[in-house]
């Protein structure tokens, strides 16, 4: 097992259609995970993992979106799950836009719906989630631990 360096991190969470695995909790410390589809938004420039910001969207109502506004520490897993197995666990606040203006949540949707649908869907499936009631989650790492052939 070797740590990633920060193109290696990088490069690894922008890989293919891996979804971040997100765990929230109440104020009361009961946990929740879910799937979701993730873009990093960074600076090419810097080699500070800590530069880069995680970005989803979910459901105002959704328990994500409930633990986050009340408790917005944040952990989140990307993982490759082939051998000789890598992943990236990072920790952070959330900031939460509960009512993005139209043209940026689109924007968004139809950015992760390029990742995850492929490009020929990318309209179709940002039209269908930029929908009132979606928020914006943006995740600032406090920490990142990320590991490269695990099994090697």
């Amino acid at each position: 097992m070797t740590e990633m360096n920060s193109e290696e991190v990088m490069n690894f969470l922008n890989l293919g259609t891996m979804t971040a695995k997100v765990s929230t909790a109440t104020l009361d410390g009961i946990p929740h995970v879910a799937p979701v589809w993730f873009v990093i938004d960074y600076d090419p420039l810097s080699n500070n993992n800590n530069d880069l910001t995680v970005i989803f969207t979910t459901f105002h109502n959704s328990v994500k979106a409930r633990h986050l506004i009340s408790n917005p520490r944040v952990c989140l897993c990307v993982d490759d799950q082939k051998p000789p197995f890598s992943f990236t666990i990072i920790s952070g606040i959330a900031e939460i836009d509960q009512e993005p203006k139209y043209d940026e949540l689109f924007s968004l949707t139809s950015r992760l719906a390029e990742r995850y649908m492929g490009k020929e869907n990318a309209e179709k499936y940002g039209k269908r989630n930029a929908v009132k009631g979606e928020c914006i989650i943006k995740i600032k790492p406090t920490k990142i631990i990320a590991q490269k052939d695990v099994s090697d």
